[in-house]
């Protein structure tokens, strides 16, 4: 199975960022700390792809 990015703003980023905060803290509240570690990376990910957007800059093309 191929991986395809998906063409989203900045302000939808900073909501599945946003939303994915809010998921580490139940994660790490229920002691999961297993899915908590994966859950990190992934964040740590999207925050990554944040900083290299910037407000004016339309979304990236789709890698093929």
């Amino acid at each position: 199975m191929r991986m395809q990015r998906l063409l989203i703003d900045r302000s939808t980023l900073d909501l599945i960022v946003s939303d994915g905060n809010d998921f580490l803290n139940v994660l790490n509240a229920a002691g999961l700390l297993q899915a908590a570690n994966l859950m990190t990376a992934v964040l740590q990910q999207l925050e990554t792809d944040q900083s290299r957007l910037s407000d004016e800059e339309p979304p990236a093309a789709p890698i093929t």
